[in-house]
């Protein structure tokens, strides 16, 4: 039996992930990328746009439409940072949760599938994991951001 090629499957994951993501998004009304900012966002936690910019690679002119439409739409809110008039924090609403809804039955299955690993498997494989995203984050985060 040969070992699988994990860099395919890795692409394969990808690609049904973005399916999904693109699925997702249509039901909410929201564009794709909208929702790798949502996320950003509400993983994060309150961010400044400059945070955002750096972590997504959006341009600046780009991510400022995506925020006010987004803050139109009622899917975040931004405040004034109070150590910097200049800077505002952007927070998702309530509105999240409709997300949350959104991917609940892909969360189900990814639920059942860690399940059915023992906990030694979800260790080898949450450590594969972590190393692959600061790979990704490493290699993204070298890409000069243009304007």
């Amino acid at each position: 039996m040969t070992a699988p090629d994990l860099n395919d499957l890795i692409r394969s994951l990808r690609i049904e992930l973005a399916i999904l993501n693109d699925r997702i998004a249509d039901q909410a009304g929201l564009k794709p990328r909208d929702l790798d900012l949502l996320d950003v966002i509400d993983r994060d936690g309150p961010c400044t746009p400059t945070h955002l910019r750096r972590r997504t690679g959006l341009r600046a002119a780009t991510l400022t439409g995506m925020l006010v439409r987004l803050e139109a739409e009622g899917w975040i809110d931004r405040s004034q940072d109070p150590h910097d008039g200049r800077s505002t924090h952007l927070r998702a609403t309530p509105r999240f949760e409709e997300l949350r809804a959104a991917y609940a039955t892909a969360t189900e299955a990814a639920h059942l599938v860690a399940a059915s690993f023992d906990a030694a498997q979800r260790e080898a494989v949450a450590d594969f994991l972590a190393q692959m995203l600061h790979a990704a984050r490493t290699v993204s985060t070298s890409f000069e951001l243009r304007d």
